[in-house]
């Protein structure tokens, strides 16, 4: 087990991008990389994507490690040499400017930008204050940003009050993002959204259309009869992912009865929510 790390995610950054960056860069980077006013950080911010390769590092083991202990979800989003840049910008704000600063460049940004800007406010001592902004975020109709904000961040998870939280998770529902790609996932369950996803649900079977199997892990710990009576009919009628997912859902409930299960489902192995989401994710793609 590696120790957690002490230092500060800018120490880590810092560290890390010394090793990743080439000579050039590297030497562009420490020579650029202050604050003198809001003017010259914008300004900087932008001259990243020319100065600074868009390559996706090679991390260690124990780089992967100190990355995942410093921002859960980290490995699930990747992140170029670009976005750590921009996000070692960010740190280096002044708190009591970053929020007006951070406002600004959100108006103005490019969509890479956008993505690199909410990618990075979890790293920011002051993150709990940009709540709004990443609530106004989740409105948004770019995908890659809302990719951002949603899937491998774990600032939803952490600083969004419940009806963002479950306005973020519906979305990625309804858009048919990976839902185990959201950080701390089941953290943040809760009965209304466990209520809201049912209603989906049955809007979908009359519709005659299905559901991703992963979106049965939002009701575990919230099950009720109607959900019960639905679990065990997908457990009969779904495909073999689905199957999986509502037995694995409905067994651990007080709703469980063995008899009311198909002699096959008895036999179904441990599966894990990951591998549930990336098999189904990996089928619709192939």
């Amino acid at each position: 087990m590696i120790a957690k790390s002490s230092k500060t995610a800018e120490e880590i950054i810092q560290n890390l991008l010394q090793k990743k960056l080439s000579e050039s860069e590297l030497e562009w980077f420490t020579a650029t990389i202050k604050f003198e006013n809001s003017t010259y950080f914008f300004k900087t911010f932008g001259l990243i994507s020319r100065n600074i390769s868009s390559v996706f590092p090679q991390w260690t083991t124990e780089e992967k490690a100190l990355l995942e202990d410093l921002y859960p979800g980290f490995t699930e989003s990747k992140w170029d040499l670009q976005q750590l840049c921009r996000c070692l910008l960010m740190i280096q704000l002044p708190k009591h400017q970053n929020i007006e600063i951070l406002k600004n460049l959100a108006e103005m940004a490019a969509i890479t930008e956008l993505v690199c800007l909410y990618k990075g406010l979890f790293f920011l001592e002051n993150a709990h204050d940009f709540v709004p902004m990443a609530q106004e975020g989740i409105r948004t109709n770019m995908v890659a940003v809302f990719d951002a904000i949603a899937l491998g961040n774990p600032f939803a998870a952490k600083y969004l009050p419940t009806d963002a939280w479950n306005q973020l998770v519906l979305k990625a529902v309804f858009m048919g993002l990976p839902l185990y790609q959201i950080t701390d996932l089941d953290l943040r369950k809760n009965e209304k959204l466990a209520l809201i996803v049912h209603d989906y649900i049955h809007e979908r079977w009359s519709a005659g259309r299905a559901v991703t199997p992963e979106i049965w892990r939002l009701v575990v710990g919230f099950i009720n009869t109607e959900i019960a009576q639905d679990l065990v009919s997908a457990v009969h009628n779904g495909d073999d992912l689905t199957k999986r997912a509502a037995f694995k859902t409905i067994k651990k409930s007080s709703f469980y009865h063995e008899n009311e299960m198909p002699n096959e489902a008895l036999f179904y192995k441990n599966i894990s929510w990951n591998a549930i989401g990336t098999k189904y994710y990996s089928q619709l793609n192939s």
